[in-house]
């Protein structure tokens, strides 16, 4: 049976909940507003500098998705090692993980249609139907160009279609387990696509935009597939070598040298780019983001896995356990992190209603910190209790209930992923191994 990859729960839980406050603070307090960053206090910036900085880390999601991915499809291909013959059962799975990546697109177009907070694109505000309805109080003045938005849903879906084929590929063709050819050909590629995005995006952004303008559909769908992933679809790949890496149990030190190394080189480039050209407050807000702040996120997010993989995944039994016990509520949302982001948006704004009803001050959110406090810590308060109640109904009906019902009959095999003893309550043979 397969070991739960701890810290990729821990971080997408973590990460979730990052969302639920950043949103609820961006969308609701300043309605999502970029002239709010132009006009802040530049210091404000520089000591909150950290938080600035994790706010960026939308991509994270992909490379999670990327190594669970990964793992999972090794896996259950180690069984085929030795053959490329195809069976209805190999078809099934292969299939299954096509089906998971369709979903989630799907579920992006559903989030761009009803959920996703107010948001500027292509020169304009856009709102979605629910969420601006709750907002409005009538309905919004919708428009079909919000769907060209790609959200991190979107982006998750599409790298991991792409991620899917790579692998299978590789499979194919007899290299999925040549350990050093796959990681090289997977870092290529991740490299690849981070280096060439910026050149991708300054040569057609205006091209995508221009076509949606002129309702030119087929070449804007075309362009929305192909820039929106860009560059976000690079951190699946490098997820991928740290899943492949922990299905054949690599040494630490290996992986450790791989996340560092690669991780600090992006930093120093980083760095530098930052000091030459230097760095705007607002530049933090920009979509897609800017060459500069790309390579620092990689760089820091590579040395933060590589770091949690030692302390939770390459460790003792009883460390392990104490991670579990400390990170329960982490987990708990975690798995059930698809349907929170799809929901936070509507829940967030009638919080936000009802929240400012009391205060009094129903027609603007007051910019005081002794009222955004206690609003934040309401959404967080919120969805920790509903998550909770939630667990004792087997996280039924949610998106992901949904996905596991779809991909299993696909499959044709039952899914352990909303199992709280597999999933949260880790049973002992499923603890972390001991490096040697």
């Amino acid at each position: 049976m397969k070991k739960r990859l701890l810290y990729v729960d821990c971080l997408r839980g973590f990460f979730i909940v990052y969302i639920l406050w950043l949103h609820a603070f961006n969308a609701v307090v300043y309605n999502n507003n970029p002239q709010s960053i132009e006009n802040a206090n530049p210091w404000i910036f520089i000591i909150l500098a950290p938080l600035v900085i994790i706010a960026t880390w939308a991509p994270i999601f992909v490379m999670l998705s990327g190594t669970a991915h990964a793992y999972t499809m090794h896996q259950n291909l180690l069984k085929y090692k030795d053959t490329t013959r195809m069976t209805p059962e190999l078809n099934r799975l292969l299939l299954g993980g096509l089906v998971n990546s369709f979903l989630l697109i799907c579920y992006s177009f559903i989030n761009m249609t009803f959920f996703h907070h107010r948001m500027p694109f292509n020169g304009r505000f856009y709102e979605t139907l629910v969420t601006g309805f709750i907002w409005k109080g009538g309905f919004p003045d919708f428009s079909i160009d919000i769907l060209f938005y790609t959200d991190a849903l979107g982006n998750i879906g599409i790298s991991l279609f792409f991620l899917h084929i790579t692998l299978y590929a590789l499979w194919r063709t007899g290299e999925l387990f040549d350990r050093r050819y796959t990681f090289r050909i997977l870092t290529a590629i991740a490299l690849t696509l981070l280096f060439i995005s910026p050149s991708i995006h300054h040569a057609l952004d205006g091209v995508f935009y221009q076509a949606i303008q002129e309702e030119r559909w087929g070449l804007a769908w075309l362009l929305k597939f192909l820039l929106g992933p860009l560059p976000n679809m690079a951190y699946g790949y490098l997820g991928a070598v740290f899943g492949i890496a922990l299905s054949e149990q690599v040494k630490l030190s290996k992986i450790r040298g791989y996340g560092f190394g690669l991780g600090f080189s992006f930093v120093v480039l980083a760095g530098t780019l930052i000091w030459t050209y230097g760095l705007k407050p607002v530049e933090f807000a920009q979509s897609p983001l800017p060459f500069k702040i790309q390579l620092l996120d990689v760089g820091l997010i590579l040395m933060l896995v590589a770091y949690l993989i030692g302390v939770m995944e390459y460790t003792t039994k009883d460390r392990r356990e104490w991670w579990m016990r400390y990170t329960t509520v982490l987990r708990r949302i975690s798995m059930v992190a698809l349907t929170v982001f799809l929901l936070e948006g509507p829940v967030a704004v009638s919080l936000g209603r009802i929240y400012m009803w009391i205060i009094g001050s129903p027609s603007e959110f007051p910019k005081n910190p002794l009222y955004i406090i206690p609003f934040i810590m309401l959404i967080l308060l919120f969805w920790h209790g509903v998550v909770k109640v939630w667990e004792r109904f087997d996280f039924k009906y949610g998106a992901e209930w949904l996905s596991v019902q779809i991909v299993g009959w696909v499959k044709r095999k039952k899914s352990m992923r909303l199992d709280t003893a597999y999933t949260l309550y880790l049973k002992p043979e499923l603890q972390g191994n001991k490096e040697e």
